[in-house]
């Protein structure tokens, strides 16, 4: 499935939606536009636009591959800002763990084109998206899934939906400290993770 639907990506047709395309490119599909290899700066292109470099995407993607080797880190690259499910493939093809991302919206996209493992840098409280999340962990059991816990309340309201939606498979989390005073989320004493700790390891579901 996850080949079928890249190559959907490429057979899509250029229209209005797409920003800062030559008026030319209108009724071509992306990949047919990309076999032109049209130059940025003589082909008809409207500012701004977003150029990425083959060459340094190669470099960063090895560099970070041999970096995250040598010290023994499972790394996930965080997939917010492209939401590229090309590039997310390439980074776990260089050695990535997962792909990290911030919104349950983004985890469905990133399941749809196949992204096995995955982050959420957030702590999920939405009972629609438990719901959601707990068929796709019933459904897919090589399909792997962490994300934030801060309070306890938040491990109440994420217990509370998951059980509601059957889960048979517990949501892998992880307790969140915040860094620093001014830290917008993450526990803020030893106290506070401890017990955010035990409301995990009470929860049925986490």
């Amino acid at each position: 499935m996850t080949a079928n639907r890249l190559t959907e990506l490429g057979s899509e047709r250029v229209d209005f939606r797409f920003k800062g395309l030559p008026p030319e490119a209108e009724g071509l599909t992306v990949a047919e536009l990309a076999d032109r290899r049209l130059n940025l700066f003589t082909d008809g292109f409207t500012t701004p636009v977003l150029a990425l470099s083959a060459e340094r995407l190669e470099h960063n993607l090895a560099l970070m591959e041999t970096y995250a080797t040598r010290h023994g880190l499972a790394f996930a690259p965080h997939g917010k800002t492209s939401m590229s499910p090309q590039l997310f493939h390439r980074q776990i093809e260089h050695g990535a763990w997962g792909i990290t991302l911030a919104v349950p919206h983004q985890v469905r996209v990133a399941r749809e084109f196949g992204i096995e493992r995955i982050f959420l840098a957030n702590e999920l409280v939405d009972a629609a998206a438990l719901r959601w999340l707990a068929a796709e962990l019933d459904s897919h059991a090589d399909f792997r899934f962490a994300c934030y816990v801060d309070s306890v309340r938040g491990v109440e309201l994420m217990e509370a939906a998951l059980v509601a939606a059957g889960a048979s498979r517990p949501v892998d989390v992880v307790v969140e400290l915040g860094a620093g005073e001014g830290a917008r989320t993450g526990v803020r004493t030893e106290a506070e993770c401890a017990a955010v700790a035990d409301a995990v390891a009470a929860a049925s579901t986490l």
